[in-house]
């Protein structure tokens, strides 16, 4: 191929990729927390990942990685306005009974206070919960930033919770916002 004709693809490919970056619009529209579980299911499709056939690693890599790269915009000044909280247990919330394993992506909205600022991006992997499931108490870990992911990291792959299902494909792997 000549060089004229490389350059032109590689212009075009650049022009493609910055497109797509910035949207139809001109910029990117930044992440809201309401927008975050469809921001997080993007982010997992572009790296050829899917809720559906998401395992525990996955689970646990990807939403991590999310939270390190993906910032939030419209919260509250300060780091505890989006952080991680890890959890797990057996629960039954009218659905039936199933061991879950989460993490939750907490955001406190700027100019709002209480309750009302509160809301939640949940990713969660639902098991059918067996004895040795039922036997592990349920528990959660805060991570209050960024700074603290790789020692949340250490803390869930070392989990009892977490040993007990990272080789078992969940039933279902949902990836939810709501207001608390």
């Amino acid at each position: 191929m000549n060089t004229r004709r490389r350059t032109f693809l590689t212009a075009i490919s650049a022009a493609t990729m910055l497109f797509a970056t910035l949207g139809a619009v001109g910029a990117p529209r930044p992440m809201t927390p309401s927008s975050s579980a469809a921001t997080y299911k993007d982010w997992l499709e572009s790296r050829r990942i899917y809720l559906a056939a998401m395992s525990t690693p996955q689970l646990v890599t990807e939403t991590l990685s999310f939270f390190q790269t993906i910032r939030c915009a419209g919260l509250a000044p300060g780091a505890e306005s989006d952080m991680l909280l890890y959890q797990w247990g057996v629960y039954n919330w009218g659905h039936g009974e199933h061991f879950e394993l989460d993490i939750t992506r907490q955001f406190i909205a700027e100019g709002r206070v209480g309750d009302d600022a509160l809301s939640q991006l949940r990713v969660t992997a639902y098991f059918q919960p067996t004895e040795d499931l039922r036997r592990i108490k349920a528990g959660n870990r805060w991570c209050e930033g960024v700074d603290q992911v790789e020692q949340l990291r250490r803390f869930v792959q070392a989990s009892e919770a977490y040993k007990a299902v990272s080789q078992v494909a969940p039933q279902r792997v949902v990836a939810e916002w709501s207001p608390v």
